[in-house]
């Protein structure tokens, strides 16, 4: 919740984040690293950039910013000369998938020029801290701190009865869910047993999202085989991943992968298409399976669903490979807090402390 301009007066550090309502992914991440910074008593605060008035906060304020803000950020800046300006960048606007290359562009310039005038960087994997080093941003503290899980397992992964696939994925282009949907359609057949669940959002790419639908709706055999969830509240995945057996992923790229550091957490083996953001989580027929498109990922999909026992195999492989060690959010706020420090960016004041040396490499 955005606090009020008396108590944002006093934070040393604020961030600056969206509502997000419903959540994104990135949401979830500022929502609970901000919680556990908030449990470590680091005296940060948050607002939402339209309640930011020029002024609120006292010169030198610390501003973390998500990078969501960049468009508006272009037309309207409040911030002044004297604040620190640092951006929490989960994917970069310009970088879009749909983004029409005028506005891509355009998008570009503003990145450039708002993380030109950026003291640092928060990131939460290191395919965007790679993208900000290649575009000039070497020589600026980029603190790479990933997520924790939002949901944990309340007991040891079952062994699944039938194949059950979950993909947690926003009904979009830039997701690889119509593609995967189209290349299932054709290659399934009537007598295939299996069920996917979609959960994830409609209203970012509407037509997209009912073409997706539509099309599901009119073959024979995914309108029986595949559901749409919609929107499901982080507090009720859980009980999604539970009931699956593994997670699909067509995406060809991400951030980081919130839902896959999910399901590694419950044990589930992941199907995913191979890219610099899935490989690290996947060990080939141990914790998963990576494919080169999403045609080939749908037809591997439903190989799986043709032997169970390689399916169970796979199951029980994944879920003996589950991290003993989970990383939690307090974990991640103290990251973060330890990295502020070891690049110097803490100042004296709220949630400050004594100046360091900014260390030559990460």
């Amino acid at each position: 919740m955005p606090e009020s301009p008396e108590s944002l007066a006093e934070a040393g550090v604020v961030f600056v984040i969206p509502p997000g309502r419903p959540p994104s992914g990135g949401d979830l991440y500022n929502r609970f690293l901000l919680r556990a910074l908030k449990a470590e008593r680091s005296g940060f605060g948050s607002t939402t950039l339209d309640r930011l008035e020029t002024g609120a906060c006292a010169p030198g304020t610390e501003f973390w910013v998500d990078s969501l803000y960049i468009r508006a950020l272009a037309v309207a800046d409040p911030f002044g000369p004297r604040d620190r300006l640092f951006f929490i960048v989960h994917s970069l606007p310009s970088e879009d998938p749909g983004v029409p290359p005028e506005a891509a562009a355009a998008l570009r310039l503003a990145e450039d020029r708002l993380f030109g005038r950026a003291e640092g960087f928060l990131v939460t994997g290191p395919r965007t801290r790679q993208v900000l080093e290649e575009r000039g941003f070497a020589g600026r503290p980029i603190l790479l701190v990933p997520p924790a899980p939002c949901v944990l397992p309340k007991g040891p992964p079952k062994a699944p009865a039938a194949f059950s696939g979950l993909i947690v994925s926003s009904l979009i282009r830039g997701k690889g869910v119509p593609g995967f949907l189209e290349a299932l359609g054709r290659e399934v057949r009537a007598g295939d047993a299996f069920d996917i669940r979609i959960a994830g959002r409609t209203d970012i790419e509407p037509d997209t999202a009912a073409a997706c639908l539509k099309a599901i709706g009119a073959h024979p055999v995914l309108k029986e085989r595949v559901i749409h969830l919609g929107f499901i509240p982080y507090e009720e995945m859980g009980g999604e991943y539970e009931r699956s057996s593994v997670l699909i992923s067509p995406s060809p790229s991400e951030t980081f992968g919130m839902a896959f550091h999910e399901a590694r957490a419950f044990g589930l083996p992941i199907l995913a298409v191979r890219a610099p953001y899935s490989e690290p989580f996947i060990t080939q027929g141990r914790t998963g399976l990576l494919f080169d498109s999403t045609a080939e990922l749908a037809l591997g999909a439903l190989e799986l669903v043709r032997q169970p026992e390689r399916l169970r195999d796979l199951a029980a492989a994944a879920a003996e490979s589950r991290t003993a060690v989970v990383m939690t959010w307090a974990g991640a706020a103290r990251a973060f807090l330890s990295l502020r420090r070891a690049y110097a960016i803490v100042r004296p004041g709220p949630g400050g402390g004594p100046r360091r040396n900014s260390p030559r490499k990460r």
